[in-house]
């Protein structure tokens, strides 16, 4: 088994910015006869709360309490299998938009767009790797988990993400893209001022849930919170009814606190207490977090879609 120096190596090797990688290896099995051994995976990510920091991870089939005090993981599949592509997906062109033409403004001083950027060009869907250990099923929703968790927000992930009315995670304005318009997305719940159109990278709820899963498995749909919970964005899968149940990676539509018709916000399910999204700020907690899956997170579902087949 590891040493504790030793994972926090294999760590800074695999892992992206900000995260934290803890590898168990399983004992060995028998099984009338046969050989089996399955290795484990905790992934810690250090998560940036209002004024204080914790360590949280995210995993299915639930959340546990590590000797830290934080949430760890257990994922299925190989970390390498969920990860090991990041680099050359990186490397793709996030818009099919020449960058040089990104940050262009018009007489008034306003970025292109209405102040959202380009958009979102479609990724190509990666293959299952044949080192996964777990079916595909189950790969594509820890994949899934993987991938949100890169962008949670803390000053020593560079790829953290606040929240902006952005369509892409490598668009970042060096000025408010404020263009006097009111976002496409609003959250009733969680009044954003100005916030939404500050400087520098982040993404709103549903362009962050269009973003992960057009980054993590070629699935592109667009980024209107309304649009996605009609099913009208893009190919968002197989429905799911407002009481579940539920699997990581669905994305699940919630509404305003006053009209249970309309859905004002999406997240990403982890498990029946947790979520990961993006907010201007919630439960204490800036940008993309994990947060709990209480309160409001849990009474004002509208419903979810399953884009995994």
């Amino acid at each position: 088994m590891h040493s504790l120096a030793n994972s926090a190596a294999l760590a800074a090797r695999e892992a992206e910015p900000g995260l934290a990688l803890l590898r168990q290896r399983e004992p060995v099995d028998r099984t009338e006869g046969l050989l089996t051994h399955r290795s484990k995976f905790r992934v810690m990510v250090a998560c940036m709360l209002w004024g204080a920091t914790s360590a949280i991870g995210i995993g299915v089939p639930g959340l546990s309490r590590a000797d830290g005090g934080g949430l760890s993981y257990p994922f299925s599949c190989s970390w390498g299998s969920l990860t090991g592509d990041f680099a050359g997906r990186d490397e793709l062109p996030q818009s099919q938009e020449p960058p040089d033409t990104w940050y262009r403004t018009d007489a008034q001083g306003h970025y292109q767009n209405g102040g959202w950027g380009p958009r979102a060009d479609a990724l190509p869907a990666p293959d299952v790797p044949q080192n996964a250990g777990c079916d595909s099923a189950i790969w594509k929703r820890e994949r899934i988990l993987a991938v949100a968790m890169r962008y949670i927000y803390s000053p020593d992930n560079p790829l953290g993400l606040q929240y902006r009315h952005h369509h892409i995670p490598g668009w970042q304005p060096p000025t408010s893209t404020y263009a006097g318009v009111s976002g496409e997305n609003p959250d009733t719940d969680a009044p954003q001022g100005l916030a939404a159109w500050d400087p520098g990278p982040g993404l709103d709820c549903s362009n962050f849930t269009a973003w992960v899963y057009n980054y993590g498995l070629g699935i592109k749909f667009g980024g209107d919170v309304h649009r996605q919970a009609d099913g009208t964005a893009g190919p968002m899968g197989t429905r799911i009814s407002a009481d579940g149940p539920f699997e990581p990676g669905d994305v699940v539509y919630l509404h305003p606190k006053g009209n249970a018709s309309l859905a004002s916000h999406v997240v990403i399910y982890i498990d029946d207490a947790h979520i990961i999204d993006s907010r201007v700020s919630a439960q204490n907690r800036v940008g993309v977090q994990v947060r709990d899956r209480t309160g409001w997170y849990r009474t004002a579902v509208l419903g979810a879609w399953r884009p995994i087949g």
